[in-house]
C-alpha cells in the first residue's frame, strides 16, 4: 500500500539532478550552508508550461516505484556575525486600551541568523493611563552589535476601538432589491481559470470549515483535499478535532487526500514526540501527498528562542522523523519567508501566495491562490489551491537589456 502518492519519472529526475549540482554547495542568502549529502535547492531557470492533458491526477492507485532519497539536510550559523537581526512582524501604530499595560515584545516578531536572545530596546515613553499618540522607536541589537530600529506610534484609546468594516470586492452585499450579491468567484469560475493543462483543484481544510458534505465537493469538481490532521500551540498538542471524520468521508466520497500539521516546534524532543503522535494518528490511514508542515509563528517567534537555522533545522527534523514512519514531507510558506527565512532544499514546496499569479520564483508542487473560496458542501470561505503533479517553475523576471 502505497502512503504517499509517487510523482512520476520527470520528478525522480528533477530531484537527482538537482542533488548532483548542489551537493555541498553554499548557499549566498545570509552565508548559511546546507551539511548534507544529498541537499538541493529549488530550480529557477526551467519556465513552467501546460502539458494539454485532460487526465486526472494521478491516484493512490498507481504503483510506480522510484528510488528513495535519504534527507540528512542542516544548516549552520555564518561563522561572523555580520547581519543585523530582522523584524518579521511589527505594526506601524499598536491600539492600546487605556489602563493595560504596554508590553511591546507582544506586538512584534523579529529574528536572527546567530543569535536566540536577541534584545528589544524601547526609546520613548507610553503613558498608559492617559488617552493620546506616543511615538517610540523599536531596536533590536544581536550580540555582535549589529542593530535595526523601527518607528512606531502607541495610541491610547479610552476604550477598545470599533474596526471599521469597509466593503471589498470580495465582501457580499445587498442590493436595492433587497437580494444579496457575492463579489467572491465561484468554484466553477476559479476552476476554469486555474485548472489548465497538468493542474488540478481542490482544497485545503480544518476544523474550522464544520460540517462538511464530501461528496458535494467532489460533486463541484474538487479533485483533492489537504486536512489540518494536528497542532501544535501554546504549549498544547492536539489532534484536529474533524481530523478522523474529514478523512473517513473525503475517502468515501473518493478525493486524493493530504495533511498537514500546524507547528511551533522549538525543540528536538518536542518534534519527536508529536511526530511520533502524527504516524500514530495516520496509522491505517491512506494520503496521496507529502505531509506538509506549516509554520506560522511570526508574531512573538523571538518567544520560542530560536535562530533562523533553529528555524530551517526544526523543518528538517520534521522531514526525517516522518520519513522514518514511511512519508514523505513538504513545507507549506509564503513566498516573503521562502525568500528570506526558510530554505527546503529538495523537498516540496506548498506555496501560499493569495494572487492572481505567484510571486515566487522558484519550484513549487502545490499553490494555495486564495482564502476565500466558496463550494457546495462548506459553509462559508475555504482555501483553494492548483497541485502541479510534475510541479511549476516560475523564472525570475529579465531586466530589459536595452535599458
Amino acid at each position: 500500500m502505497n502512503k504517499t502518492l509517487k510523482i512520476k519519472a520527470v520528478s525522480l529526475s528533477f530531484c537527482m539532478c538537482a542533488t548532483a549540482l548542489m551537493q555541498g554547495c553554499m548557499l549566498n542568502a545570509n552565508e548559511y550552508s546546507y551539511i548534507s549529502q544529498t541537499g538541493t535547492s529549488g530550480s529557477e531557470s526551467a519556465a513552467y508550461t501546460d502539458t494539454g492533458s485532460e487526465s486526472s491526477p494521478a491516484d493512490s492507485s498507481d504503483n510506480t516505484t522510484e528510488e528513495t532519497i535519504p534527507s540528512s539536510l542542516h544548516m549552520e550559523p555564518p561563522e561572523v556575525d555580520t547581519e543585523a537581526p530582522v523584524f518579521i512582524s511589527y505594526p506601524r501604530t499598536i491600539s492600546l486600551v487605556k489602563g493595560k499595560e504596554f508590553v511591546p515584545d507582544d506586538y512584534v516578531g523579529y529574528i536572527d541568523d546567530t543569535d536566540r536572545d536577541v534584545e528589544l530596546k524601547v526609546t520613548g515613553e507610553v503613558d498608559n493611563n492617559t488617552v493620546g499618540d506616543y511615538p517610540i522607536q523599536m531596536t533590536i541589537t544581536d550580540d555582535a552589535g549589529n542593530s535595526k530600529t523601527i518607528d512606531v506610534t502607541v495610541k491610547v484609546y479610552a476604550k477598545k476601538p470599533t474596526p471599521t468594516k469597509k466593503p471589498t470586492s470580495s465582501t457580499s452585499k445587498t442590493s436595492s432589491t433587497g437580494t444579496t450579491k457575492s463579489k467572491k468567484p465561484s468554484f466553477a469560475d476559479l476552476k476554469s481559470k486555474y485548472e489548465t493543462g497538468n493542474a488540478f483543484i481542490g482544497i485545503d481544510v480544518s476544523k474550522y470549515q464544520g460540517n462538511i458534505d464530501f461528496q458535494k465537493v467532489k460533486d463541484a469538481g474538487c479533485h483533492f483535499v489537504i486536512l489540518r490532521m494536528a497542532i501544535y500551540n501554546n504549549g498544547k498538542f492536539g489532534i484536529d478535532t474533524k481530523f478522523e471524520e474529514n478523512y473517513k468521508k473525503a475517502k468515501a466520497a473518493g478525493l486524493l487526500i493530504g495533511v498537514y500539521y500546524y507547528s511551533v516546534d522549538n525543540t528536538e524532543k518536542l518534534m519527536k514526540e508529536h511526530c511520533a503522535e502524527l504516524a500514530k494518528a495516520l496509522k491505517g490511514k491512506e494520503i496521496d501527498f507529502p505531509v506538509a508542515y506549516d509554520f506560522e509563528k511570526w508574531k512573538g517567534f523571538q518567544k520560542l528562542k530560536m535562530n533562523s537555522s533553529d528555524l530551517n533545522n526544526m523543518f528538517y527534523l520534521f522531514c526525517t522523523e516522518m520519513e522514518s514512519y514511511g512519508y514523505d514531507a513538504m513545507i507549506y510558506a509564503n513566498p516573503y519567508f521562502l525568500r528570506n527565512w526558510f530554505k527546503p532544499g529538495h523537498y516540496k514546496i506548498w506555496l501560499a501566495d493569495w494572487k492572481t499569479q505567484p510571486s515566487y520564483v522558484g519550484t513549487f508542487y502545490f499553490w494555495q491562490f486564495s482564502a476565500t473560496g466558496r463550494i457546495a458542501g462548506i459553509q462559508g470561505d475555504v482555501d483553494v489551491n492548483i497541485y502541479y503533479p510534475e510541479g511549476r517553475t516560475v523564472e525570475a523576471k529579465k531586466e530589459d537589456s536595452n535599458g
